[in-house]
């Protein structure tokens, strides 16, 4: 998820931006684009990795990037899955995820293409879900083969008073989710476990909030990328600390505690 930040050009210093796009507000920005990674589980929207970058620079890009410094700065934490919008939209970065053992829940960009089966009796739906051809029935999941990187499909058991086309219910079909992680991923797309996963995404979406809304970061008048940096930083820390309080009364020598000397 993306924090943008625009502000104009300076005359006096050489450029440090660049020109980007906002597919949310649809209109070109220049400055910068934080990059935040937010704890999906926690109840604070906390942020556990911004990344400052420019405004040139894609969502699907930055995150292989992020997604790796993320893991470097935490290797005591294990990722089971991870949220994303469709801005990240890639097989390269489904594959990172895959390669960290990450599921990734993310949402289909429609411009990128889809899966074709080579099955006659197989079409997928639009969440790469196998149906009858003929029929129109749902598959029956049966499973995914780890170590084949295969999940398991059985016909519907309709398929045995059915007419239509030769299938039977025992008979199988393999969808490969090492050859389209995009489709075919660990977690299968539109079930009740992606649909809850992908909510969680509302976690950066109300830290974003807290940074323009609550901080005015966006507002500042600041040229420098540095500076910038600084104040963003500086109001994420203050979510943490709003957190804190929330948990427990809080003193000033708790946020400083090299302070604790002088009000001694």
């Amino acid at each position: 998820m993306t924090l943008t930040m625009f502000h104009k050009k300076p005359n006096s210093q050489t450029p440090v931006a660049s020109w980007g796009w906002d597919s949310y507000k649809e209109r070109y920005f220049y400055g910068h684009s934080f990059h935040v990674f937010t704890a999906a589980e926690s109840f604070y929207s906390l942020p556990i990795h911004i990344k400052c970058v420019t405004g040139e620079r894609h969502d699907s890009v930055t995150g292989i990037f992020a997604l790796k410094e993320l893991v470097d700065l935490y290797p005591d934490i294990k990722f089971s899955s991870a949220a994303f919008d469709s801005g990240y939209d890639s097989t390269y970065f489904y594959l990172l995820n895959q390669f960290y053992n990450i599921h990734p829940v993310i949402a289909l960009n429609g411009r990128n293409s889809k899966p074709a089966s080579h099955d006659a009796l197989v079409k997928f739906d639009d969440y790469g879900i196998p149906h009858g051809t003929k029929c129109g029935h749902k598959l029956r999941n049966w499973g995914l083969m780890k170590k084949s990187h295969l999940r398991k499909w059985l016909f519907p058991v309709q398929c045995d008073s059915c007419q239509k086309c030769e299938a039977f219910s025992k008979q199988t079909f393999y969808t490969p989710t090492s050859d389209n992680p995009r489709y075919f991923g660990p977690i299968l797309r539109n079930t009740k476990q992606w649909k809850t996963i992908y909510k969680r995404r509302t976690t950066t979406e109300r830290f974003n909030d807290r940074m323009k809304l609550d901080f005015k970061v966006k507002d500042a008048v600041i040229y420098s990328r540095e500076r910038r940096t600084v104040r963003t930083f500086i109001a994420a820390f203050c979510c943490y600390i709003d957190a804190w309080s929330n948990e427990k009364p809080l003193k000033i020598t708790d946020i400083f505690p090299g302070i604790r000397k002088l009000v001694a």
